[in-house]
């Protein structure tokens, strides 16, 4: 590559933070300047008759964290805050009925956690409440369970990015 090229690449890559915070992204929580860098996963709670969804909601946020958020996992007494999530509704719904072989042709699964992120000292950084909806269609292979497992890792990822938006 020439040196103008390079020089041009360069300035274009300089520039893409630029575009990126007039697009209305953000790099980071803004947690920060609370002195929050790392963060203890508390078990998922379950208000909900729907069981074992915690469990699998538990295990996809600890994936996720460290992905869609700049905070890193850690036990309760190294970290800085303390994140509480509890499934609140869980929901399903026929949208198209099918045959006695098929009965549900197309459903949906919806779901509603709360979610907080308290300091420990007991301060109380962040408080949201969230929601999540998944389709699925039988004639495509998809079943309430490929549903609930989008469902899950959604709800995990839209927790992680509150955690990331800067307000």
């Amino acid at each position: 590559m020439n040196h103008h090229r390079r020089g041009v690449a360069r300035r274009a890559l300089l520039g893409l933070p630029l575009v990126a915070v007039a697009c209305g992204y953000t790099f980071g929580s803004g947690l920060h300047r609370h002195g929050v860098r790392t963060v203890a996963l508390e078990v998922v709670g379950n208000d909900t008759q729907r069981q074992r969804l915690e469990v699998e909601l538990s295990s996809a946020l600890a994936r996720e964290l460290p992905v869609s958020s700049d905070l890193q996992l850690a036990d309760r007494q190294r970290a800085d805050a303390i994140l509480q999530v509890v499934l609140t509704d869980v929901s399903e719904r026929t949208l198209v009925t099918g045959l006695r072989d098929d009965p549900v042709r197309e459903g949906a699964f919806e779901g509603r956690v709360w979610a907080r992120l308290v300091r420990r000292s007991g301060e109380v950084l962040l408080e949201r409440r969230i929601l999540d909806r998944t389709e699925f269609r039988s004639p495509i292979g998809e079943d309430l369970g490929s549903a609930r497992r989008e469902l899950v890792e959604d709800l995990a990822r839209k927790i992680a990015l509150a955690l990331s938006r800067d307000d």
